[in-house]
């Protein structure tokens, strides 16, 4: 493994895993950190209840914004599904501000 990287992707959800796709073929040098683990294979998967509704892979951790506590609505081991995730993760480094709502 290398200990030098030309490209660090944080989180391989949706906008991480499309980043890390779209890169692949540039011959760079690409770590992907992901924390979490992974989904168990199984049929509640695909199960719009289990999932959304009795919130079977839900986060027990309290996230923080603007100094407010609040529970992840959704899942984060299943956010590469999820439409509402933050893929602003994806855009590069060297962007020089966000959209005028994201926080700084």
């Amino acid at each position: 493994m290398p200990n030098h990287y030309d490209i660090i992707i944080i989180g391989s959800g949706a906008g991480g895993g499309t980043m890390a796709r779209a890169l692949a073929a540039t011959g760079k040098e690409i770590l992907i950190l992901e924390r979490g683990g992974f989904v168990p294979r199984e049929p509640q998967n695909w199960s719009t209840q289990a999932v959304a509704v009795e919130k079977r892979y839900a986060p027990g951790e309290t996230w923080y914004f603007d100094n407010k506590a609040f529970k992840p609505g959704i899942p984060t081991t299943l956010s590469a599904a999820a439409p509402s995730c933050m893929a602003r993760a994806s855009v590069p480094a060297t962007r020089q501000a966000g959209p005028p709502w994201w926080p700084s």
